[in-house]
């Protein structure tokens, strides 16, 4: 893919990937509500996900899926290697406490996350790519909601389910608040993904992939 735009976007959907998957350790209370932390930030990966299908095509989806893919596990690895690593003689037990607290739990966040999205991202792009199919180029606002929705719900059960199975935040009320919230998030910025998903079809007009796709608006 040799699109500038395509591939500033692809910097961005995996940087918010690797944001999802540090932050996601903290629970964070929302009201009567608890969630975690990468609430806020998860649903920018599937508002870019139904961007790079609608503008790029199904195939470029999956591609920056296994971008996100490959850099989180990388970023795991390092984390790993960093905590195995012996610390300063100053740096005492205190902050090795607080750096493993933070970061030696990603293991299964990570096998949460990306087993949860690479199965619900998939199901969302295959729904989307189907809508699409017998809409044409119209009802892009109503392929990107049904879709996330199924997309959404399948990818919250997971990863509620893989990342705290056998604790105490594990229920149905927290597989259905991090599903209702994600589902608000996108609902709200949805104007603003139809806006910019115009802009980018616009400044991508008869540009023609490396995968023989022409970018109309």
């Amino acid at each position: 893919m040799n699109s500038p735009l395509f591939t500033k976007l692809c910097v961005l959907f995996v940087t918010a990937m690797l944001i999802s998957n540090i932050i996601a350790v903290k629970l964070i209370s929302l009201g009567p509500l608890i969630v975690p932390a990468a609430v806020f930030v998860f649903p920018i990966t599937y508002i870019l996900s139904d961007i790079f299908s609608e503008v790029y095509g199904y195939r470029a989806s999956r591609i920056t899926a296994w971008y996100a893919f490959g850099a989180n596990l990388l970023m795991v690895l390092f984390f790993k290697l960093v905590i195995a690593l012996p610390g300063a003689p100053f740096w005492g037990p205190e902050n090795q406490k607080a750096l493993e607290m933070t970061l030696d739990g990603t293991w299964r966040i990570l096998i949460a996350s990306l087993t949860a999205y690479m199965i619900g991202d998939f199901v969302n792009d295959v729904v989307f790519q189907k809508m699409k199919e017998k809409q044409g180029e119209k009802g892009f606002g109503v392929r990107a909601i049904v879709s996330s929705v199924i997309g959404e719900g399948l990818d919250s059960f997971l990863f509620i389910t893989i990342a705290f199975w056998g604790t105490d935040f594990f229920s149905w009320i927290a597989i259905l608040s991090q599903w209702g919230i994600k589902l608000i998030y996108e609902a709200i910025f949805l104007p603003i993904t139809i806006f910019a998903t115009k802009k980018i079809k616009l400044a991508e007009h008869g540009y023609v992939s490396a995968y023989g796709n022409s970018y109309k608006n």
